[in-house]
């Protein structure tokens, strides 16, 4: 394995766990924000962040090959796992609040989007801690 290689596997899998973790810090965050000048903004932003997060969680074992290095990038997991019930709690008051109630994110009609927002985070959840259960290995990758 070549020096840039080396750099690219390292800085995937240091990028994707960074992106992992933002995407459920700002998931355990939709509980205690209120609707201001700006809306409903978070959660468009959060949607659509979405798919962003999943790409860069396949990201998360690219190090493998490396397994000093993987060893220690896979405690990237423990961040994201104890911010799991904040996310999921976030999740649920969103997902209560619309689909339970009837009443719109920041508004009093929901959306079509507002409808689909809290399932979507909730697979979306689901993939990347399925992302981080495949990057947890620590058995290298053959060459």
């Amino acid at each position: 394995m070549n020096f840039a290689e080396l750099l690219l596997r390292l800085g995937c899998a240091l990028v994707g766990w960074l992106v992992v973790f933002t995407h459920f810090l700002w998931l355990a965050t939709t509980r205690s924000v209120t609707c201001g000048s700006d809306g409903d903004e978070l959660w468009r932003l959060l949607l659509g962040f979405a798919p962003i997060a999943i790409g860069f969680g396949l990201l998360l074992p690219m190090s493998r090959r490396i397994a000093t290095v993987h060893g220690s990038l896979r405690y990237g997991a423990v961040p994201v796992l104890l911010f799991t019930p904040l996310a999921l709690m976030g999740i649920w008051k969103t997902f209560s609040g619309v689909n339970l109630a009837g009443a719109g994110i920041c508004a009093d009609v929901p959306s079509t989007w507002h409808i689909w927002w809290a399932p979507l985070q909730l697979a979306t959840v689901v993939i990347l801690l399925l992302c981080v259960a495949r990057a947890w290995r620590t058995t290298p990758l053959p060459p």
